[in-house]
């Protein structure tokens, strides 16, 4: 009796998760969390500020650009599930035009201590992540 009633509970506890999740979409589903643009944008130009020295004249500049960069960003995600190539060809493309607006706005070295924070690989505990994957 003991068996049939176990049984029985993790046949409806399977049944209950299953109906739950394909209720849902699945970009639902697998969708990351949405970000916060302005507190990111804000905590990268922090990190920049104490790593490169920035001055207060570039401070706001790099806040809005980065604050731009992370708005392409966040309206391309839908296309990291849907079409991958796509994805990757308009990331490839938004960060030149990243790399393109900073370079100007950076000194020759600010610029190349930039080029040398890049995180190796994806790093959920590196805000400069979001810049790059």
């Amino acid at each position: 009796m003991k068996k049939l009633f176990t049984s029985g509970l993790w046949l409806l506890l399977t049944c209950s998760f299953t109906a739950v999740t394909l209720a849902m979409p699945v970009d639902v589903v697998y969708q990351n969390p949405t970000m916060n643009i302005d507190g990111t944008a804000s905590s990268i130009v922090s990190k920049l500020d104490k790593t490169l020295l920035l001055t207060d004249a570039q401070k706001p500049k790099l806040l809005n650009i980065i604050t731009g960069y992370l708005r392409q960003k966040v309206n391309i995600q839908s296309l990291r599930l849907s079409n991958e190539k796509a994805y990757t060809s308009k990331m490839n493309s938004m960060q030149n035009g990243l790399h393109a607006k900073l370079k100007p706005l950076f000194t020759l070295t600010q610029y190349s201590e930039f080029l040398g924070l890049k995180p190796k690989s994806f790093d959920d505990t590196n805000i400069l992540t979001q810049l790059y994957y």
